[in-house]
């Protein structure tokens, strides 16, 4: 059997070490069970200064440091290195040599973070942490550094639609504010608190990565007047577009609170309350259903009256004219004040306030669905990311889940 002869230069190419820097050993340690790569810098070259870039000689070494690098043939490995240190006249300072296997603080290699951003992105992070054999803190340490970065990074001079919503980030009044690109579906900022600040910080966000707030047209949100004020002022040109989902919520509410009323404290936490079957759009109700809602609304007239009025709003969505919808609108509207039933009075003042901006949708077709689907994926991403407590750690996971970035060109790849 021929000598593996190009062993070292195999280590040197995956950490990526060009002239000043070579391999001195590598070796398998038996009681260990892992690889260990010992690096060497030439003692007479020139290195930058890590702050002002100024070539200067070396001026001793630091400690001996080790990095861990990607398995090899399913064995740990470590990297090892004094590295040089100079002295910078400029700077007044003795600075230690950036190692060009690393990023400046990490004590990982370039290729077993990248392994590491991939491993995070399919897998959740204790299973994910586990592979890599490191702590939990060090691999969403890695995901932060790594995420934060390619936010920085971001290019939003396209953004001229936005979806705005809130979701929970703990028990409690605990909220985030998530901002979506309507057009790319991917989440492009995310902001802790649910007021107009969140909204007037996510438009400076916006300036300093490219974007322009007199080109957003458009605004998908729900009835917060906190978000509406804050896109009226910071998006002098969007039309905000109240989402038909919250509207259609704001309805079921009501209904619901109808039906506890006429039912009882009692009676409407039965199982036999009929508070699942009437969340259902009448629409897609089988037979058995249609007849079970039948009995429900001889058997409680007001709540049947509520549902009816519900399934109205369904057909004013349907219209595909702005003037029929105008005039569904005024007669839902009209209905509603006068139903007798303090709910749904309460809801029709509710949508007279927000008149203009619930019949933008029949302009712009905006709506919040692709919110809630991402939504969904953030309350999967919270169970999948255990550990992430913090609102940093939470909006990390966001990003990571939903923001779709490209981790392909970390440094050593580029």
């Amino acid at each position: 059997m021929s000598e593996f002869e190009n062993f070292e230069e195999m280590f040197a190419q995956s950490i990526g070490l060009t002239e000043p820097w070579r391999i001195e050993q590598a070796e398998y340690m038996h009681e260990e069970r892992a690889v260990h790569i010992y690096v060497k810098a030439r003692k007479t070259a020139k290195y930058p200064c890590p702050v002002c870039g100024e070539m200067l000689s070396r001026y001793d070494n630091e400690q001996e440091r080790i990095w861990q690098h990607g398995d090899v043939v399913f064995f740990p490995c470590y990297v090892h290195c004094k590295r040089p240190r100079v002295k910078c006249p400029k700077c007044e300072k003795t600075h230690v040599v950036t190692a060009p296997w690393a990023r400046k603080g990490s004590r990982y290699t370039l290729l077993f973070e990248a392994y590491a951003m991939l491993l995070a992105e399919k897998l959740p992070l204790e299973q994910a942490r586990r592979f890599l054999r490191i702590s939990h803190t060090s691999l969403t340490n890695i995901v932060a550094y790594w995420v934060k970065k390619r936010i920085a990074e971001d290019d939003l001079s396209d953004v001229m639609a936005l979806c705005i919503d809130d979701t929970s980030f703990r028990r409690g009044q605990s909220y985030v504010t998530v901002v979506i690109d309507a057009a790319q579906r991917r989440v492009i900022d995310v902001e802790e608190g649910r007021s107009a600040q969140q909204v007037w910080d996510f438009s400076e966000k916006l300036e300093k990565k490219g974007g322009d707030c007199t080109k957003v047209t458009q605004v998908a949100s729900d009835m917060s007047s906190a978000y509406i004020s804050g896109i009226h002022d910071c998006f002098p040109n969007a039309q905000v577009v109240i989402d038909r989902f919250h509207v259609s919520q704001l309805m079921r509410n009501a209904m619901d609170e109808v039906r506890r009323e006429e039912q009882g404290t009692k009676a409407s936490r039965s199982r036999k309350s009929g508070k699942k079957l009437l969340m259902i759009p009448q629409g897609r109700m089988d037979k058995h259903q249609q007849e079970k809602l039948a009995k429900i609304s001889k058997l409680y007239p007001k709540t049947g009256r509520a549902f009816r009025m519900v399934q109205a709003v369904d057909t004013v969505y349907k219209c595909s004219d702005i003037a029929q919808a105008i005039t569904l609108f005024e007669q839902l509207y009209t209905w509603l004040r006068r139903s007798r039933l303090e709910p749904m009075k309460r809801v029709a003042l509710t949508l007279r306030k927000h008149k203009t901006e619930i019949l933008a949708y029949y302009f712009h077709r905006l709506t919040n669905a692709v919110a809630e689907g991402i939504n969904s994926i953030i309350q999967a991403g919270k169970r999948k990311a255990r550990g992430f407590a913090t609102f940093r750690g939470f909006s990390t996971m966001i990003y990571l889940e939903s923001a779709k970035l490209d981790f392909a060109p970390i440094p050593l790849f580029c």
